[in-house]
């Protein structure tokens, strides 16, 4: 059954009578992820305190950092769609139209994103609503970073329409009005499992490197790194040159990443022998051949589901799949068949 990703108690409109929902007052606040994280062992010294960041940043319910009704304030336009990013688990998108067909403003949370140092020297800091946050001004986009620790920050993007709908408020003046309204929120960082959005993606609760362990026994001196909080990467410390590579491989490593994504099969299509289904412990998943490797698909949980377009529920639905990448799709079954029977525990 298909719905969208709530906020739960702030919504009984179509925005999220079926997209992610958010509770504003959560009964548990920090959810049941509160045990200290631990690091899978094939982490090395130098990458396990990026891997502790990362646990902690998974835990961070990144659509639950939104507040749709504050962006109708904030931008005037009606809140459309409440969805986890492209990139994985750990963003979130919010997106507002001024009717069907008439996208406008977007915001794009990160939870986690690396914001260190360097990042700040090219930010202004400012106190918006009690949070001490930094703020980096774009032509069309605006950018503020509330930081967790020295290395790690919640970063929103502001994306402000164009053409005919170009507001009369700068992306940065929108964006300082929604994170002050947000601030209160922001200040004790909602945690998955607390009850703030509705469905709850279960895939947070693991760790990718425990499945990216599983092909640790392809390399020579293997080791895991992460490279934002839900995703991890096995490789070997003595990887091939680029130059040696065939066209069409990919590097030499496993990726997996926790996302939300699309019907899978849409990559598959007569005539072309680039994507194939498979079936992987039950489980539908695509292994789809690019020009720089293997990506195979696998849906996790058919039955959490998220609206990624309103106008067409029954067809742009995503669900929580385990992304892997390989160097090439020759070996790529065998390794989901790995991944996916670590992570159902078996």
């Amino acid at each position: 059954m298909w719905q969208r990703l709530t906020l739960t108690g702030l919504f009984a409109v179509a925005l999220l009578a079926g997209a992610c929902t958010v509770d504003p007052r959560p009964d548990n606040p920090g959810g049941d992820q509160q045990a200290e994280q631990q690091v899978e062992a094939g982490v090395p010294q130098e990458y396990r305190a990026k891997a502790l960041a990362h646990a902690r940043d998974r835990q961070i319910d990144a659509c639950g950092l939104h507040d749709p009704a504050a962006a109708e304030k904030a931008t005037g336009d009606k809140g459309d769609e409440l969805v986890p990013g492209s990139g994985g688990l750990h963003e979130c998108d919010l997106r507002l139209h001024k009717g069907e067909f008439n996208s406008t403003w977007r915001f794009n949370v990160e939870a986690g994103a690396l914001f260190d140092a360097s990042s700040r020297k090219s930010a202004a800091p400012e106190n918006l609503g009690g949070l001490d946050i930094f703020v980096t001004e774009h032509d069309t986009s605006c950018e503020i970073a509330k930081p967790i620790d020295d290395d790690y920050a919640v970063v929103i993007v502001a994306n402000a329409p164009s053409g005919k709908d170009k507001p009369a408020k700068a992306p940065c003046q929108v964006l300082r009005e929604y994170v002050t309204a947000l601030a209160p929120t922001w200040k004790e960082l909602p945690k998955r499992g607390s009850g703030r959005t509705t469905p709850e993606f279960t895939l947070t609760r693991l760790d990718p490197c425990s499945a990216a362990a599983t092909a640790m026994d392809m390399f020579a001196e293997p080791f895991l790194e992460t490279s934002n909080p839900v995703t991890c990467t096995a490789r070997s410390m003595k990887p091939a040159p680029p130059q040696q590579r065939p066209k069409g491989v990919g590097r030499d490593e496993v990726t997996v990443t926790w996302v939300m994504d699309d019907d899978p099969s849409k990559l598959v299509r007569a005539g072309d022998d680039s994507a194939r289904e498979v079936t992987i412990d039950g489980r539908k998943a695509v292994l789809n051949k690019g020009s720089n490797g293997c990506t195979t698909y696998i849906v996790w949980d058919p039955d959490v589901s998220v609206v990624a377009d309103n106008r067409n529920p029954e067809d742009e639905t995503l669900t929580q799949q385990i992304r892997v990448t390989t160097a090439t799709c020759d070996n790529a079954e065998q390794i989901a068949q790995k991944i996916v029977a670590k992570v159902a525990g078996k």
